[in-house]
């Protein structure tokens, strides 16, 4: 039992678990990922839709370049009982098992795709994404650019230097000026932290808000 949960089960109750077969969707905007020169991936936060995510998105495609985003296993309304539905990767309960069980299925769709190693692969985590997104290079995960955005990384990322993928060449993360989710000393400890443990970290603070933005994404990646 995770020890910061508030709802402590009953002493009496034993807890079981099993495995099942569940459908997972992901959501792509420009080139098919099959015929793409360039890749980037967004990992969506708390309580969004990956497909409204990237809809915002759509300034960075062009020709030769696919933008995915695979959607986390919990759907819920997002208010009340009807109405907007919004995704999340995990919760404090039965943490662990979320966590296993994301990294498993991301590793299933990314094989599924069946990308060529020629092809150039950005992975961006947006605000809960992070964690996501950070563990999943921890676990293997190749790309050649990281964008953390507007999201702490996850607390084992800055007590251990995980062997990640040396192709990466880049790691940025970004804390809008008026990022009200995202304190500002957070976002110094965790760029310090990769610095110290010998990453290639860049620290990006923008005008905006906690809010994924296109415009920021592309003078970080594409204008230099």
């Amino acid at each position: 039992m995770d020890p910061r949960l508030k709802y402590p089960l009953p002493n009496t109750i034993e807890e079981h678990a099993i495995e099942v077969t569940k459908k997972a969707r992901w959501f792509h905007i420009g080139e098919s990922p099959s015929d793409c020169k360039e890749l980037i991936i967004v990992i969506h936060g708390y309580g969004q839709s990956p497909a409204y995510m990237l809809s915002g998105l759509h300034e960075l495609a062009q020709d030769g370049r696919s933008i995915c985003a695979p959607e986390g296993l919990s759907k819920f309304y997002v208010s009340g009982f009807h109405g907007r539905v919004g995704a999340s990767w995990m919760t404090r309960d039965d943490r662990a098992s979320e966590i296993a069980d994301h990294l498993n299925y991301l590793n299933k769709w990314w094989n599924s795709l069946d990308i060529c190693p020629s092809v150039s692969v950005t992975l961006i985590g947006f605000s809960q994404g992070v964690s996501t997104a950070a563990r999943w290079l921890g676990n293997g995960m190749k790309v050649d650019k990281v964008v953390f955005y507007s999201g702490t990384l996850p607390p084992e990322w800055t007590q251990q230097k995980f062997s990640l993928d040396q192709q990466i060449s880049e790691i940025h993360i970004v804390r809008p000026n008026d990022d009200a989710l995202y304190p500002i000393d957070i976002h110094d400890k965790d760029v310090e932290g990769l610095r110290l443990l010998g990453y290639n970290v860049m620290s990006h603070k923008p005008e905006g808000t906690h809010k994924l933005s296109s415009v920021v994404i592309d003078g970080i990646l594409f204008e230099k």
